[in-house]
């Protein structure tokens, strides 16, 4: 293998929740979806690391090499396991990727990142510097260079600082930069024409409201609306909402590398929105945006972290669907009840949500 560029995915976790095995569900089409068209892209060499036997068994009519990898549950350490696949397989270029990292990536697009491998050596390719989700990087062996990160966030900041692979940025596009992280993003995803046939299927079976999202994607083509966009929002995301959305915008941006500079596990984070929220409380803050705006964004993994809540990703995913009845944490319940009961729409996420959320927004509305 030390010529060829070996795609290697991890998908797995616990599922403790109804609402995370719909979820995982899905993720199980968009892998079946990823795998095919990497072999499109010209990646001849697979290996799929996964905790799911169903999914195990769904791939094995694709030739690949699939691991059936019990410790991809919890407790699990990413670098630890990345390097056990690379040492057994003697992987020389690796291109990672998380099962949800790019529903909507394109054979072409596998194609540019194999190329770019193949043709360079000591090289780190990142979706995201900062918090990456697909990473490639060559040599393999350069993971024994570094302090193996317990998740995949921070692989190429450490591949850079630690081993001193030559960064090369890659194109900015939908497919290399939209992931599903939460039931927000299926949301939007789901009515993307260019999602895969299998992950189709498996969203043709949940039962979500989508209303809100209906709202969103016309107040952003609305030269009337103004809009409120929070979170963890970066300069290249607004220039791109700024030159291809009709209404006002309000950016308040925040806590960048929150997770990836570890100010979450530390308790670090201190939010400006959140200090306001505090201030004003749960449905008079809402209230506040609906004087501003006629529609908000939030990416609120910042808002719990200032809050310092403990909660489970059940309780958070619950939250973005507005699904209250299904949360446990009683503050939680009540910030999405203000959320819910808004005079404007919300639209409740992850950090994905204001990075390709949006941008996969406007783009579904160009598409038809």
């Amino acid at each position: 293998m030390a010529q060829s560029v070996s795609l290697v995915v991890f998908e797995g976790g616990l599922v403790p929740s109804a609402l995370e095995a719909q979820m995982q569900m899905v993720r199980q089409g968009m892998v079946l979806d990823l795998v095919e068209r990497a072999q499109q892209g010209g990646l001849d060499h697979i290996v799929v690391a996964t905790s799911y036997r169903g999914l195990a068994e769904r791939l094995q009519p694709t030739g690949i090499e699939v691991v059936i990898d019990e410790e991809l549950g919890e407790p699990f350490h990413f670098g630890q396991r990345l390097q056990d696949i690379v040492q057994s397989y003697r992987l020389e270029k690796v291109l990672y990727m998380g099962g949800a990292a790019a529903p909507l990536i394109s054979s072409s697009e596998f194609k540019y990142l194999r190329e770019l491998l193949e043709q360079n050596e000591g090289i780190l390719l990142a979706n995201n510097y900062y918090s990456a989700d697909i990473v490639g990087f060559t040599p393999g062996q350069a993971l024994s260079n570094i302090s193996l990160p317990p998740i995949d966030n921070t692989l190429a900041l450490a591949l850079s600082n630690e081993a001193g692979l030559r960064w090369i940025p890659i194109q900015r596009t939908l497919g290399l930069n939209f992931d599903i992280d939460t039931p927000t993003d299926i949301m939007i995803m789901s009515v993307h024409p260019d999602m895969g046939v299998h992950t189709r299927e498996a969203v043709q079976d949940l039962h979500w409201d989508f209303q809100r999202y209906k709202a969103i994607k016309d107040l952003l083509g609305n030269p009337n609306g103004e809009m409120v966009i929070y979170g963890r929002v970066g300069s290249n995301l607004f220039q791109f909402l700024d030159a291809h959305t009709r209404c006002r915008l309000r950016l308040y941006s925040e806590e960048r590398g929150m997770k990836a500079l570890g100010r979450d596990t530390r308790g670090e984070v201190k939010a400006l929105m959140g200090r306001l929220i505090d201030e004003l409380g749960f449905v008079h803050f809402f209230d506040f945006l609906a004087e501003i705006a006629l529609g908000a964004v939030l990416d609120t993994r910042v808002l719990f972290e200032h809050f310092k809540w403990q909660l489970t990703s059940a309780d958070r995913f619950a939250s973005d669907l507005g699904a209250v009845d299904l949360i446990s944490h009683p503050l939680l319940k009540e910030f999405t009840c203000a959320a819910m009961e808004a005079q404007i729409p919300v639209l409740l996420g992850g950090h994905s949500l204001v990075t390709g959320g949006l941008w996969a927004l406007i783009d579904a509305g160009g598409k038809g």
